[in-house]
This record gives structure tokens, sequence and C-alpha cells, in this order.
């Protein structure tokens, strides 16, 4: 009886251990976590659209070194993600996903490359949206990978990857705000195309705010970032008419798209705290 006890006991053991490392494991997108592997999928979402927007902003002649920097540091940390993503993606989905994400970058660096004037920040208008499109097909994969690993198992925090990518989405919003406001101004020709552009950034950034607003992971800390944004966003929620018809300056734009997305990347590196804990 005592034998048979022992047994049972060790069975029961066993089969703590084994749910307890598939769990880990389910939360692991190679040697970082999956919460981590959003994040950093979704900041190669932002600097897809903070590149091009130096690279505008430069061609447009506004002389700030912290542009310049901003171009060559964006240009670096994007290449070095890549390899991260890539080294540690496991599904087919994920690896063809930045396949075409290396294809479309590689194209898109030879552009950046080249000097900065308006045929050139043309071609980076119309460049750019696809190596968004892409970098985003790489943060869904992602998160789907991480719910399916997860699917057999209690997580409560398992909607936090949706979180974490709609948060840090918000920090690509920013910048393509301000890209698209440069935009309007260099080529008047396509300015109503890229006006609707700024307006859908626009509200899409506008309607997050009060999704993570109302979010039941919220910290004090969350919340207090959120009121930064807040104090920030302010000025272009009770001007709305002014940011599309360009009444803000282009140095005006770039501060304050910038603090914005200063400001996000803490929010979202602060869910993925919560994520990971």
């Amino acid at each position: 009886m005592k034998k048979k006890s022992t047994t049972i006991l060790l069975t029961i053991l066993i089969t703590l251990i084994s749910n307890t490392y598939l769990t880990a494991q389910s939360n692991k997108y190679g040697t970082i976590s999956y919460a981590k592997a959003i994040n950093i999928s979704g900041k190669q979402r932002m600097l897809s659209q903070k590149i091009s927007k130096a690279y505008l902003l430069t061609a447009k002649g506004i002389n700030d070194q912290s542009i310049k920097k901003e171009l060559n540091s964006s240009k670096f940390i994007f290449e070095k993600q890549l390899q991260i993503l890539t080294k540690n993606a496991s599904s087919s989905s994920t690896k063809l996903s930045l396949k075409k994400v290396r294809t479309l970058w590689d194209d898109f660096k030879a552009i950046i490359a080249s000097t900065p004037d308006a045929q050139n920040s043309l071609r980076i208008v119309k460049a750019n949206t696809n190596l968004l499109k892409t970098c985003n097909d790489v943060v869904i994969s992602i998160e789907n990978s991480y719910n399916y690993n997860n699917q057999f198992f209690q997580n409560k925090n398992k909607d936090l990857a949706k979180t974490i990518n709609i948060s840090g989405r918000q920090r690509m919003l920013s910048q393509r705000l301000c890209l698209y406001y440069t935009a309007t101004t260099m080529f008047k020709g396509d300015s109503p195309e890229y006006k609707k552009i700024l307006n859908e950034t626009y509200e899409k950034f506008d309607n997050t705010i009060g999704e993570l607003l109302i979010s039941s992971y919220n910290s004090t800390d969350i919340e207090e970032e959120l009121g930064v944004v807040m104090s920030y966003w302010e000025k272009f929620q009770t001007n709305k008419n002014g940011l599309l018809n360009g009444d803000f300056t282009l140095q005006e734009m770039f501060a304050t798209t910038n603090q914005l997305t200063k400001s996000f990347n803490k929010i979202t590196n602060l869910y993925e705290d919560v994520a990971n804990n």
C-alpha cells in the first residue's frame, strides 16, 4: 500500500514538473520570451516609419543633428533586431514573414543610402508602407504562435500579447504621423492622398489611447505614463484641423511625435514586464 502511494505521488510530481516545463517552453520564442519577441517585432514597425520620417526631414532641409543621428541609429537597430528575430524564429510562417522583411529591407536600405532629395523621398514614401505591412505580419505571426502554444494551459496573461501589440503599434503610429505630415508639405500634388493617410493615422492613434486607458493590466506606472501621453497628444486632439492643414512646424512635429514614441515605448515595456512576471 505504501509502495503504491509512493508511486502515485511520484507520478503526480513528474506530471507537475512536466507541465511546468511545458508551460515555460510555451512562453519562449527561441531564447527570449514571446512578450519580448512581440515587443521587438513591434519596434520594427516603428523603425520603418522613423527611418522614413528622418530621411524626408533631411531632404526637406531640416538641419538638425538629432535627425541625422536618429536615421543612422534606427538603421543599425532595425538590422540587429531583424537578426535576433530571425535567429530565434521556429515556426514556418514567422520564418517566411521574416524572409519577406529581409528582401524589402535590403531594397529599402539602398534607397536610404542615396542622397536625400525630393525624388528619393518620393521613393521612400511609396516603399515604406510595404515594409511596414510585412513587419506587421511578423508581429501577428509571433502573437499567433504564442496563442497556439498556450491554448492548452491556464494563462491569465494570455491576452497581454494583444495589449503589447497594440501599445507597441502606438510607437509606429506616432512616427507615421510625422512622416505623412512631412509628406503633405513636400508633395503638394499628392497632398490629398497623404492627408487621408495622416487622418487615418490620427484616428487609429486616438482610438487606441481610449482602449489602453481602460485596460485591466494598467499599473500605476502605466497610468501615469498614459497621462504624459495625453499631455502631449492634447495639442493635436484640440487642433486636428491644424494638424491636417499643416499649421505646426516640422520641428514641433518631430519633437512631439518623438515624445509620444518615447512614452509608448516605456508603456509597452511595462506591459511586457507584466507578461513575464
